[in-house]
């Protein structure tokens, strides 16, 4: 079983979006695809087959207004306007989502349950594919109000399952293709996480844990892919350095340089790939 595997990163996930293009250009076959974040979004275009997209999107001048809306935030509104972000990527090129339901391969996304501070892995159903999509990429703090999945009020997946690698192992999964939006070097220090953490102490405490081990649980998690355990084998696609854009935010060069680092690293994995099928190290 083959897995595609995408990480989140906000605005940074344009290197991911790039390498996903350049896996469009080849029929690459996979069994699952998976995202969290941001990344569910870019694998959302990928199994949609709509190569580009996800540029045009972070592109657009009313798509990039939906980031660091910080004087609505001042106000009680959120740091990201979600809803503006899906409305105006639907005027700009509607996500194909019946495409994305009848692919054969199964998509999963992972959501963080604010109530209980634990991490999911769905597969949604067309109804629920809208939500499911807001909800992996709702930033704690950023998107005030959770998004209701399955009963369950989420938050940003990446919180508690920063990319779902033992969870596909899991799944029957024994050949991961994982798209990075992080360097090989790096490792979580939590900052980020203990930062956040009060603001859910009072009435969410669990949610409040879950936050201030969010840098351990994305350490263990690069620890599995360095070791994964016998009989399954993981191809990393990382940047080759830090991406220029942030998670909130990047200028119009940044994401499209971003994009096409993305491109390059995906167009070098598929030319090794072609290598190692021409020596036979692919079965």
């Amino acid at each position: 079983m083959r897995a595609l595997l995408v990480e989140g990163g906000g605005v940074r996930a344009a290197f991911a979006a790039g390498v996903l293009d350049a896996l469009l250009e080849d029929d690459e076959r996979f069994d699952v695809v998976a995202g969290t974040s941001a990344g569910g979004l870019l694998a959302a275009a990928y199994l949609a087959g709509q190569r580009g997209r996800s540029l045009r999107v972070l592109r657009h001048p009313e798509c990039r207004a939906a980031f660091g809306r910080i004087s609505d935030f001042l106000r009680g509104g959120d740091l990201i306007d979600l809803d503006l972000l899906h409305e105006a990527a639907e005027r700009l090129e509607p996500l194909d989502a019946s495409t994305v339901m009848a692919h054969p391969a199964r998509f999963f996304l992972t959501v963080t349950d604010v109530d209980t501070g634990s991490g999911h892995l769905i597969e949604p159903n067309a109804e629920e594919l809208v939500d499911a999509l807001m909800a992996t990429s709702a930033l704690p703090i950023a998107v005030r109000s959770p998004v209701e999945i399955r009963g369950m009020p989420c938050l940003d997946g990446g919180i508690t399952i920063p990319i779902p690698v033992q969870e596909v192992i899991d799944l029957g999964a024994t050949e991961l293709v994982v798209v990075r939006t992080r360097p090989a070097a790096y490792r979580n220090s939590g900052r980020s996480g203990r930062l956040a953490a009060p603001w859910f102490d009072r009435k969410q405490p669990t949610m409040a844990k879950a936050l201030r081990q969010r840098g351990e649980a994305y350490n263990a998690m690069v620890d599995l892919l360095e070791h994964p355990p016998e009989g399954v084998s993981v191809q990393q696609i990382r940047p080759r350095r830090t991406p220029a854009c942030r998670r909130t935010g990047g200028t119009d060069v940044d994401i499209v340089r971003d994009h096409l680092m993305g491109v390059d690293a995906g167009q070098a994995w598929r030319s090794q790939r072609r290598i190692d099928a021409q020596h036979g190290r692919i079965p």
